[in-house]
């Protein structure tokens, strides 16, 4: 819709970058909040929001480049991120586990601190979406019905002139959805790691379903070899997502007597 929000002084400014930024600040702004109510040191927290969003960010595009062999031709493309191209769960299957380690290094409570994130995260991602949505990136199947929607800007990455499904916006609304009812959960957890289950496990149902809708570009498939073209990686990383954060946060955190809580989570 609009994939450059202003210039100043002839630089522009992304919509998808903006919106990205204004995730990261409320992630971090929401995260130091809480972990300093756990008695974490704004410090360390700092520095695990700093490093942990370095490393997301490069899983990210590592993932899109081995899903799209080929899109860019030289490594000054590669490493430009204003050329777009960035996966989510790349963000997730490079920046969970380094997290994790610093999370352990620094001497955090583990699961509580992994808490304190999910809570952000959703708000944060969708977001994001809403910048995918102004640049026309992850954009929708062709459909003509009542929410279609038409990108006119020749900057769009969407096809133009095209009605199609905002598959963006489903995705923002379900992630502020989601925000709302984890954020809820955090005050009310029985266990420290639940919110990140309920998390992870929740996002995962919701975009594999919303994946359906979706109508950008080659999805790729999850596995073709082993079970045919069934899923598309973001479908089978799901999975996969869905069923590790039940098996580590459902199962391992849930039977720590340590991770008990009685009562509400004071605020």
């Amino acid at each position: 819709m609009h994939p450059i929000l202003f210039e100043i002084n002839g630089f522009e400014i992304h919509s998808y970058g903006f919106m990205g930024a204004m995730g990261f600040l409320f992630t971090a702004f929401s995260v130091i909040y809480r972990g300093r109510k756990l008695g974490i040191k704004s410090e360390k927290m700092t520095d695990l929001i700093f490093w942990s969003a370095i490393i997301s960010l490069i899983g990210a595009r590592v993932v899109f480049l081995v899903q799209n062999p080929g899109v860019f031709t030289t490594w000054q493309e590669w490493l430009n991120p204003r050329t777009g191209g960035l996966v989510f769960y790349g963000s997730v299957l490079f920046g969970v586990p380094f997290g994790s380690l610093l999370i352990r290094r620094f001497k955090m409570p583990f699961f509580a601190t992994w808490d304190i994130f999910a809570a952000a995260f959703p708000i944060a991602h969708g977001l994001s979406r809403l910048g995918c949505f102004l640049a026309g990136c992850c954009y929708g199947a062709h459909y003509t019905g009542p929410t279609a929607v038409v990108f006119t800007d020749p900057r769009s990455a969407a096809p133009l002139n095209t009605p199609m499904h905002p598959t963006q916006l489903y995705e923002a609304f379900f992630l502020f959805a989601l925000g709302i009812a984890v954020n809820i959960l955090y005050r009310y957890k029985r266990f420290h790691g639940q919110v990140m289950l309920v998390y992870l496990v929740c996002y995962a149902i919701g975009r594999s379903v919303i994946e359906e809708f979706r109508g950008d570009a080659s999805r790729g498939y999850f596995m073709p070899d082993l079970i045919g073209e069934v899923l598309t990686y973001s479908q089978g990383f799901s999975i996969v997502m869905a069923l590790g954060a039940i098996a580590f946060f459902g199962v391992y955190a849930r039977r720590s007597p340590a991770n008990q809580i009685k009562g509400p989570l004071a605020e």
